[in-house]
């Protein structure tokens, strides 16, 4: 009777992990951006990530930057991506949550 008992305990504290794992996997996207205006110029910077909810392994990554003054203007941009398709392993390729 004691193991039993210990093994309902442990299946309901290791539960909220389980879940939490799949609030992390949802997690699949990021913008963040910003612009100035002033007396000597305007400046704009912008960043976007994101990953493939659907289990595909895409992912991207973007930044860039561009700012114009008295003396000129400039910009640059950083760009990279990945067109994962393996699907069929799953976590840990074990073929968890896959």
């Amino acid at each position: 009777m004691r193991k039993l008992n210990r093994g309902i305990a442990a299946a309901a504290l290791s539960a909220p992990l389980v879940l939490g794992m799949t609030g992390v996997a949802a997690a699949d996207e990021f913008e963040q951006s910003s612009h100035q205006v002033g007396a000597e110029g305007a400046s704009s910077s912008q960043v976007n990530s994101s990953t493939g909810a659907n289990g595909t392994g895409q992912t991207s990554f973007e930044e860039s930057q561009s700012q114009a003054g008295p003396n000129g203007a400039s910009s640059s941009s950083t760009e990279s991506s990945t067109g994962g398709e393996d699907e069929s392993d799953g976590l840990l390729g074990l073929g968890l949550l896959g």
